[in-house]
């Protein structure tokens, strides 16, 4: 079992405060509204991509590359997904929320840089293998590639969960 596969095993609790989604709650000087289940549902995605993901190592390793195939594709879509909603639906709002606080705004932004870098990255590992017609040295050469991948986005999701997701709250009361 790979470290990317073992991380996502794993369930951590959530320090989300449940908040009414009847009337949206917005961050200071944008229209994006706090969901109290936004962290929950980007945890579940990062569950989700470690099993798409040990899928996709187990058949590179066997040499199934329609298997491969699939998981790339499958891989991609709910990381393209997940990567939109981290950008939309809690970078721009944790931006608003500490939009004073420059501290922890620099710590946002960041970790917002780091991630641009790490997707182009995976990206770049996706074109790849997309266009590939995963040979037995295409997919022997992806195996390579494979382990240092999931090592990098298993660290990224571990620092994200625990430095960067526990920042996310409903915004202060407008008098503050």
């Amino acid at each position: 079992m790979s470290v990317f596969s073992k991380w996502f095993g794993k369930k951590t609790a959530t320090g989300d405060v449940p908040v009414s989604d009847a009337k949206p709650v917005f961050a200071p000087n944008t229209r994006i509204p706090y969901h109290s289940d936004l962290i929950d549902g980007l945890k579940r995605d990062h569950q989700q991509l470690g099993v798409i993901f040990a899928g996709l190592v187990s058949a590179v390793g066997a040499g199934k590359s329609k298997e491969a195939k699939a998981a790339l594709d499958d891989f991609e879509a709910l990381l393209y997904d997940h990567l939109l909603k981290e950008k939309t639906s809690f970078y721009i709002y944790l931006r608003g929320i500490f939009s004073r606080d420059e501290e922890t705004l620099e710590l946002v932004n960041h970790f917002s840089r780091e991630m641009d870098g790490i997707q182009r990255e995976v990206v770049k590992f996706l074109k790849k293998y997309k266009a590939s017609t995963l040979s037995p040295e295409a997919l022997r050469e992806m195996n390579d590639e494979l382990g240092d991948l999931g090592k990098a986005l298993t660290d990224r999701i571990q620092r994200e969960e625990s430095q960067l997701y526990p920042l996310y709250m409903p915004p202060p009361p407008a008098d503050e």
